[in-house]
């Protein structure tokens, strides 16, 4: 009969339970070796002869250069290949290798057979590395039903047996890998609180302390760099790896090592080891701070700390350093919980807990009486019904897309999914577009700043209605696997084509190109779009000289950076009264001349007029309508044009204002739709060919994400 099972693919040991419905309990088990644990070390000769577990570990011992360990940590990392048997190899590869190893193995050993697994991750794993984790499976033949975070598969095989509400924090430190996972438990029901972890610190980097020290010593004792003779640094890998093993029950040990003909034994005490790995424990300690940071965020500000932890459970084998347990106690108060803890299996029965509530939905666990027994005294053992439902995990990363920032400028990752989010939960964005096809880059990461972030991929959607702009929303959601769906929608419900597709661009190259696009379709909207324009120009006694000159010169750049097919120019000249000099011109000739018509005095030399007030109404039509004021002083109006500036801007009528010398900087800020511009008289055409930029984005907004 075909079972399902739950695998802890570890960075150092693997293993293999399965939940019996018969017994109420799980069942781990054994390898050829009798052990319930086999070593993630794979073996394999040219020839294509593959051994893993205790034999490839023999061999890596021995220094045979065919061995490979320690690639769990690697998985989703294109850089990363190791060199076994004549062949490079991918983490991704080397997993599928040992789990199809493994299994036929545990298969053989046990008479069963596999039909679908759960696998277990570190929780801090991102989206690629779980992926590669499912694709990893799949190679092996498995059907793979869910991948689970290692701390929570360890809340739920330890968490859900004493049927209490309590705050349990998981410690889980690996071979290679570290995380720490918060959850409260009540009852039969787990919801994760936070989760912090680091994919490249674990049990091998403690050994690395000690490989460095023994091969500074030797190299100082024989003027040998063991790092230059591969088997033997593969050897002395294996025998740092027991020696810290041995420093958890003694006081010192010994390590021995043998290169080029010569020898070395060297003595390692565990005051040595302890101090010298004190910085790799304070980053544990860190990321548990973390955690309490964001659960306190998320309670509003209500600290959350060690006080509110009510038990503290250690997972992975390299908890089993003595310096763990006296950090828990010297940080808590209290000793972590140790009595019917494997921490070598632990996740592996979590694990095949969820594959059996894959399957059923419900589990009834049969667990021992609580001390004292039951009531009436009695110490018969109790039975809890588990629930699929009842186990809320949350999201490690923050989900965003690469979006342009308000000020038009810059791209940032705009969070979607916050950190420490419900799993399978929809969150949406609403738009405005005005285009046939929208590009969605996925950002995966904490800062706003897409450098610091990873790209997940890109979403290309389509199916918008053409020749208009469509209300839409795209949905994101992380799965019960942490890995990224989305969808998208018309405002009115119609569901749109959302297709992923990998991304060959780097971050730099896919910005240069997005505000390229941006741009041309700037451009593209400036020339397609019908807008009108009315630039009233300040002629009174303040603006002779230079100022004029520049203001004309500026004017006439202005009106070249638009399709005259598609712009009307209308030029106003305004002191203590106004006139128009030319009216609704597409043609350069006559805009010019309506320039060169502007003359200080012309309409007087004060600026008693309002024209805003008295020309608004002015335009032609009701299209795109843009007034543009330029001004360099105090107007003697100023209130009753902010008053008619807010009713042209309450028509639909955009109003950018542009001040020079001694203009009112807050007057321009009220009269203009946005912020207005005050420039030095040098800046002035640089300033005009901003606003061209800004009428035009705002022509073209439907076809920008913000």
């Amino acid at each position: 009969m075909k079972i399902n099972v739950g695998i802890d693919l570890g960075t150092t040991y693997s293993a293999v339970a399965t939940f019996s419905k018969q017994l109420g309990r799980v069942q781990v088990f054994k390898n050829n070796d009798e052990k319930e644990c086999t070593p993630s070390v794979i073996c394999r000769e040219e020839n294509g002869y593959t051994m893993i577990g205790e034999a490839a570990k023999i061999e890596q011992k021995s220094g045979n250069l065919n061995t490979v360990a320690f690639y769990k940590s690697k998985m989703g990392d294109k850089n990363f290949s190791a060199y076994i048997g004549g062949q490079d190899y991918t983490a991704e590869d080397l997993s599928a290798i040992f789990l199809t190893e493994f299994v036929k193995e545990i298969e053989e050993k046990n008479n069963i057979e596999i039909d679908g697994a759960v696998i277990t991750v570190p929780a801090y794993f991102n989206e690629e590395q779980r992926k590669a984790t499912i694709r990893a499976g799949e190679r092996a033949g498995l059907k793979v039903l869910k991948i689970i975070n290692e701390p929570t598969a360890a809340i739920i095989a330890y968490g859900l047996t004493s049927g209490k509400e309590k705050n349990v924090m998981v410690y889980d430190l690996g071979g290679g890998t570290f995380d720490i996972t918060i959850a409260h438990v009540k009852n039969t029901e787990i919801e994760v609180l936070a989760t912090n972890g680091n994919h490249q610190l674990g049990g091998m980097d403690w050994d690395e302390v000690l490989l460095n020290n023994i091969a500074t010593q030797f190299s100082d004792e024989h003027g040998i760099d063991i790092a230059d003779y591969p088997e033997e640094y593969k050897e002395l890998q294996v025998k740092c790896e027991e020696a810290k093993k041995r420093l958890s029950a003694v006081a010192a040990t010994t390590i021995s090592i043998q290169c080029d003909g010569c020898s070395g034994k060297y003595e390692v005490t565990r005051e040595y080891f302890d101090s010298n790995t004190s910085n790799l424990l304070e980053s544990t300690k860190l990321l548990i701070h973390k955690c309490f940071d964001e659960i306190t965020e998320a309670r509003n500000g209500k600290r959350f700390d060690w006080k509110d932890i009510d038990e503290v459970v250690l997972v992975g084998g390299s908890t089993r350093m003595p310096q763990i347990k006296d950090m828990i106690v010297s940080e808590y108060g209290k000793p972590p919980i140790t009595k019917d803890i494997n921490v070598d299996t632990i996740v592996a029965t979590g694990a095949a807990m969820q594959a059996e509530l894959c399957v059923n939905s419900t589990l009834t666990l049969t667990v021992a009486a609580p001390a004292g027994g039951n009531a009436g005294g009695m110490s018969t053992p109790m039975t809890l019904t588990i629930s699929n439902t009842g186990i809320k995990d949350i999201t490690a990363h923050s989900l965003g897309m690469l979006a342009l920032a308000s000020n038009e400028k810059d791209y940032i990752n705009s969070i979607i999914i916050p950190k420490n989010s419900p799993v399978s939960k929809t969150f949406s964005r609403q738009y405005t577009f005005g285009g046939e096809k929208m590009e969605v880059f996925i950002m995966q990461g904490e800062t706003r700043d897409p450098h610091g972030c990873d790209i997940l991929g890109k979403y290309v959607i389509t199916g918008m209605p053409k020749g208009q702009k469509n209300q839409l929303s795209v949905n994101f959601l992380y799965n019960a696997n942490g890995v990224v769906e989305a969808n998208a929608n018309l405002g009115n419900g119609t569901m749109l084509t959302a297709v992923r597709e990998e991304v060959t661009e780097s971050l730099d190259e896919i910005i240069a190109r997005l505000e390229r696009e941006k741009k041309e379709a700037e451009e593209a909207a400036r020339r397609a779009q019908s807008i009108e324009i009315m630039l009233m120009i300040d002629s009174s006694g303040s603006m002779d000289g230079n100022r004029i000159y520049e203001a004309k010169k500026a004017a006439k750049s202005f009106a070249r950076e638009f399709d005259l097919k598609y712009a009307k120019i209308s030029i106003l000249s305004f002191g203590d009264r106004s006139t128009f000099t030319c009216k609704n011109a597409n043609s350069l000739f006559t805009i010019d001349a309506g320039i060169d018509a502007v003359t200080v005095g012309g309409v007087g030399y004060g600026t008693s007029n309002t024209p805003i007030n008295n020309n608004y109404r002015n335009f032609s039509g009701k299209g795109t309508r843009i007034l543009v004021v330029l001004t360099d002083g105090y107007w003697e109006n100023q209130v009753s044009e902010e008053y008619a500036a807010d009713n042209a801007k309450a028509d639909g009528i955009l109003i950018y204002g542009i001040g020079i010398g001694d203009a009112d900087e807050a007057f321009l800020d009220r009269i203009s739709s946005g912020k207005g511009k005050k420039v030095d008289l040098s800046q002035l055409t640089t300033a005009f060919k901003e606003v061209a930029s800004s009428i035009a984005t705002e022509v073209a907004s439907g076809n920008s994400l913000r």
